[in-house]
């Protein structure tokens, strides 16, 4: 993310990163996404319990993040889609694009959803890391499939927990995304 002298700037890129992703996007979004809860979960920067807002924080941020990488690669490699999964990423686009029709106004909808339930996935998962991370990954994505609306969405969630057990077979099937990959000899 772009900073710049004032707050607004980095407000500004949030935006315009929900409001960019495509269901094109969609597969490296994902993908970056776990790769970066992922990285941070199983680091010896996660204190394994005891989550305060800041480590909420810093998963909400890995979010916005995620997004703004979604633009620069796509994966060699994608997970077979189900009807639920597709239904899931179709969600998830389609709310990125209602909380960025809202301005700062989605953000901030968006952040104070996700930060509850950030600290209640990673406090409730300390020491599995393994959960903390499919945990972190469903509920990132599940409050931008909400977008602004207010009704739960159970067949996203669902598809949401798919997809992630979609990626989490590419890359234990030794994908790796191009940022973890070595250098040519």
């Amino acid at each position: 993310m772009t900073t710049g002298t004032t707050g607004q700037a980095w407000e500004d890129d949030i935006v315009h990163a929900l409001k960019s992703l495509t269901s094109e996007d969609a597969p490296s979004f994902e993908v970056a996404l776990v790769d970066a809860v992922a990285a941070w979960l199983v680091s010896g920067d996660n204190p394994g319990g005891t989550y305060d807002e800041g480590h909420a924080g810093h998963m909400v941020s890995t979010l916005f993040s995620a997004l703004e990488a979604a633009r620069s690669f796509q994966p060699a490699q994608q997970p077979a889609l189900t009807d639920g999964m597709d239904h899931a990423r179709t969600r998830v686009v389609d709310g990125a694009h209602e909380l960025a029709n809202q301005g700062w106004t989605g953000v901030s909808l968006l952040v104070s959803r996700l930060m509850p339930a950030m600290s209640a996935e990673l406090e409730n998962n300390a020491g599995d890391r393994a959960k903390q991370v499919h945990g972190v990954f469903v509920y990132l994505l599940y409050g931008l499939a909400v977008g602004t609306r207010t009704e739960q969405d159970p067949t996203a969630l669902e598809g949401l927990s798919a997809l992630f057990g979609g990626w989490d077979e590419v890359l234990r099937g030794g994908y790796t995304v191009p940022w973890r990959q070595p250098p040519p000899a």
